[in-house]
């Protein structure tokens, strides 16, 4: 179960059926919202929802000013001569 807000929750589950193909089953609380999916279905709906998710992240991170991020890089190593190699 997701818990969004206004007391509203997505519930994701397997509808096991006998004599056909499972179904992936969405159900959006409190109004009980039913979304019944194949399992190609629900493959190509968590992909699209992946992709979107990824152009948030990358617009979000693009809209962060240079100088975070160069503070947030790990220092060059300066030293390497005194520097232990680890197999």
């Amino acid at each position: 179960m997701i818990a969004l807000d206004n007391r509203q929750a997505v519930i994701v589950s397997v509808s096991e059926q006998t004599n056909s193909e499972d179904r992936v089953v969405i159900t959006l609380t409190p109004d009980n919202c039913v979304l019944t999916l194949t399992a190609q279905q629900a493959r190509v709906l968590s992909t699209q929802i992946i992709q979107a998710v990824q152009r948030i992240e990358v617009k979000t991170s693009l809209a962060q000013p240079r100088q975070a991020m160069r503070r947030n890089q790990i220092p060059p190593m300066r030293n390497m001569e005194n520097a232990l190699l680890v197999k």
